[in-house]
């Protein structure tokens, strides 16, 4: 019997050891794997490789951006090229078999892409100027005109309208009206063909400052009247010295305007051309 337990103690002695050993020799197994894998992470790639790469994505950036730049200005010279094109077909729309017939289409299709205010005489001077600079781009001769289209005047500052008048086939006269967009023959409407000419929008712009100058000072030459007018009733009504001085310096400043409208008349008659 005794010996019956020792054996069995023996025995439980043995496989408790057999499996001591299996536990410790599975553990260090791990460690070793896991030992292997993580150096095999640390080494796989060098600094050196790390810095090339780094170089090469730099450079593929900078290359990325130069191309959008360049296809930025390829776009912009076909945008250019489109509106050459524009141009060149615009200006071949416009040429009609003779020089009145390219002057009036022009004048037309200017028309038809352009308002009109009929509240504003400068407004018409304006567009006037914008057609006659088409013309000569077309290489057409043409000058700008002021007068009245429903009467006969004889002074520049009673004009209220500007037009074109083109030189055409044979040095022939051709009337544009560009607020209406169409041509007036002569035997249409003869007071297109006289008014007072200028040969560049610059002549019209300057004319037209004055004669806004002018009007300004027409006004209060008008004011300067009535009051020397009134000064004058007081003084014959009172016989008082103070309202004949009053009278005396008002009349002074009414001439001095009367002096000054006569020089801006002078200077806007010397502007323009009249056209009989």
């Amino acid at each position: 019997m005794k010996q019956k337990i020792l054996m069995v103690l023996a025995t439980v002695i043995l496989l408790t050891s057999l499996m001591l050993s299996g536990c410790s020799g599975g553990s260090t197994v791990t460690v070793t794997n896991t030992t292997t894998a993580t150096t095999s992470l640390t080494t796989g790639v060098s600094q050196a490789d790390y810095d090339s790469l780094q170089t090469q994505l730099t450079q593929a950036q900078a290359d990325k951006a130069a191309a959008q730049t360049g296809l930025q200005a390829a776009n912009a010279e076909v945008n250019s090229l489109k509106a050459q094109v524009a141009a060149l077909k615009a200006q071949y729309e416009f040429t009609g078999g003779t020089l009145a017939e390219t002057a009036a289409r022009l004048v037309s299709n200017y028309h038809a892409t352009h308002v009109y205010s009929t509240t504003d005489y400068f407004i018409c001077g304006d567009m006037a100027s914008e057609v006659w600079n088409m013309l000569k781009a077309q290489g057409i001769s043409a000058v700008i005109v002021v007068g009245n289209i429903g009467n006969a005047i004889t002074d520049i500052l009673q004009s209220n309208h500007a037009w074109v008048l083109a030189t055409v086939d044979n040095g022939a006269k051709l009337a544009l009206e560009t607020t209406g967009g169409n041509a007036v023959l002569m035997s249409e409407n003869a007071l297109y063909y006289r008014g007072w000419a200028f040969t560049s929008p610059t002549d019209l712009k300057a004319i037209n400052d004055l004669k806004r100058e002018y009007n300004v000072r027409v006004e209060f030459r008008n004011l300067l009247a009535n009051e020397v007018n009134n000064a004058a009733d007081l003084y014959n009504s009172t016989q008082q010295d103070k309202y004949l001085t009053l009278y005396d310096k008002l009349k002074e400043l009414m001439d001095g305007q009367e002096a000054k409208l006569l020089q801006l008349q002078t200077q806007i008659n010397g502007l323009a051309t009249v056209l009989n």
